[in-house]
């Protein structure tokens, strides 16, 4: 079987035609449809079927499609690996993670890093299908999900949930930068839906101290909270970095009376052992870490015992 068919077929499956898929790939229509036909007698299945004057995939090549992309990304893997075990050099880094995370921190992070650096690109997915990601092309996640045994790790930190006020609101202007979950109970929440870890983990903590908020609007994008704790709509939590003028506040926890512990959210990487780059991945989840220190966004008790951990090993 010909790698390159392969390719042809899944360019007239995303075009449509394969008269679009010709122009897309610069090939003569004649000659992308000999090869398509070729495809099929190496297989021995048939892939297409005339509806008139179009091509629709038949049930075999719509159960075909997933098995030829999964094998293009593994062949683009193998490829990647040999020019870096050739050059020395990682050229690109897939990661995985979930919207809030690519949002929140991962994009700033890109946005520090320079030509010399991995090209990073990003995958969202959820928290659940963290492994799954690992197994269909990404090189790595991140994840605040522990991750599944097996897997080689490397903790991140914690990054704290962060109540977010506009800046006239009464807090902002007082200078308050921690608060007790308690304290605001009485208000209007704007929260993550109930699909995110970050939610858990608040759900639980108002659990335990028997809390509610007076009010909650649901919001899966951490910007888009901001930006409505920016416009005097309520208080918005999440893990995003602060943005729209917002005045940030951390939410603490702990026993009735002496809330002393900031509510924070555990992030982990994590990569299938013996990744060609897993050097390059180690290198860069310390530089995200290091980042993550610089902008105030991981938890100081936490960083502290990190590095002393670090020092002692």
């Amino acid at each position: 079987m010909n790698f390159r068919r392969l390719e042809y077929f899944l360019a007239v499956v995303d075009a449509g035609t394969i008269t679009a898929a010709a122009e897309l790939i610069h090939i003569a229509q004649p000659a992308l449809s000999r090869q398509i036909k070729t495809l099929e007698r190496e297989l021995k299945l048939s892939l297409f079927e005339a509806q008139g004057n179009k091509l629709v995939l038949t049930p075999a090549g719509r159960a075909f499609v997933p098995a030829a992309r999964r094998l293009i990304l593994e062949t683009q893997t193998l490829e990647d690996a040999a020019d870096a075990l050739r050059t020395g050099r990682v050229a690109t880094l897939v990661v995985a993670a979930t919207t809030a995370s690519v949002r929140g921190f991962l994009a700033p992070y890109i946005a520090t890093t320079g030509p010399e650096d991995p090209l990073i690109i990003t995958r969202e997915t959820s928290h659940f299908a963290i492994t799954d990601a690992l197994l269909h092309g990404s090189d790595f996640a991140v994840s605040p999900a522990a991750p599944e045994s097996g897997l080689a790790t490397m903790p991140l930190g914690s990054i704290p949930l962060t109540a977010y006020v506009a800046a006239d609101h009464r807090w902002a202007l007082e200078g308050v930068s921690e608060l007790p979950l308690s304290a605001l109970g009485s208000q209007h929440a704007i929260l993550p839906s109930h699909q995110s870890v970050s939610r858990y983990i608040l759900d639980d903590a108002l659990n335990q101290a028997h809390l509610s908020f007076r009010q909650v609007s649901e919001c899966d994008d951490g910007q888009t909270i901001m930006a409505l704790a920016a416009a005097g709509h309520g208080i918005g939590v999440t893990t995003d970095l602060p943005a729209y003028g917002t005045h940030p506040i951390r939410i603490l926890v702990g026993a009735e009376g002496m809330p002393n512990q900031v509510l924070r959210l555990p992030l982990h990487t994590a990569w299938i052992p013996g990744h060609f780059a897993e050097k390059a991945i180690r290198a860069t989840a310390v530089r995200l870490r290091e980042f993550l220190n610089g902008r105030g966004a991981l938890v100081e008790d936490e960083v502290k015992s990190e590095k002393e951990h670090a020092q002692k090993g």
